[in-house]
């Protein structure tokens, strides 16, 4: 399957802190990041492809609609905030890595930078807690949620210090 994202530049842009005038090729990237590696663990890789699946046939139920929308949606925004810090600041280049710097603004040292995407990934973290209570007590509506796919399960992989 082509790569499907589950929130679009649009959406991540109406719902979050980021300008209008980032460029999507940092936005995109960040938002394959966090779906294929934030996003897969805790829903699990059956859950995750079945939902780009209904997104590029544009066949998503109500259901499946419901969990898009207040969930994932919600959960995506705040992980690419966090994602998309790094990308933004630092820029990798022939003479190798560097910060952008422009005379017109100041930039947030290394700490600071830090502190704001522990800060995004705390409000990740509480949407990733309410999704997954919505999908344990309603697993009977998304079967894909407990299925295993290439040996591993979706308890099986790390949450991030996620308790649930």
């Amino acid at each position: 399957m082509t790569n499907v994202l589950l929130i679009s530049e649009k959406t991540l842009k109406s719902f979050s802190l980021i300008n209008d005038n980032v460029d999507g090729k940092y936005i995109s990237v960040s938002i394959q990041a966090t779906q294929d590696i934030d996003l897969q663990n805790l829903l699990g890789q059956a859950l995750v492809d079945k939902l780009c699946e209904m997104v590029a046939t544009n066949s998503l139920t109500e259901d499946y609609k419901f969990l898009l929308d207040e969930y994932v949606t919600p959960y995506m925004t705040w992980q690419v905030m966090s994602t998309i810090q790094v990308g933004l600041n630092y820029k990798m280049v022939n003479s190798g890595v560097i910060q952008n710097d422009d005379e017109r603004k100041s930039h947030l040292d290394y700490k600071n930078n830090q502190l704001l995407i522990e800060q995004y990934k705390t409000y990740a973290t509480s949407y990733a807690m309410k999704m997954k209570d919505y999908l344990d007590c309603n697993a009977a509506l998304y079967p894909e949620y407990n299925e295993c796919v290439n040996k591993q399960h979706k308890n099986d992989v790390n949450t991030y210090g996620i308790v649930f």
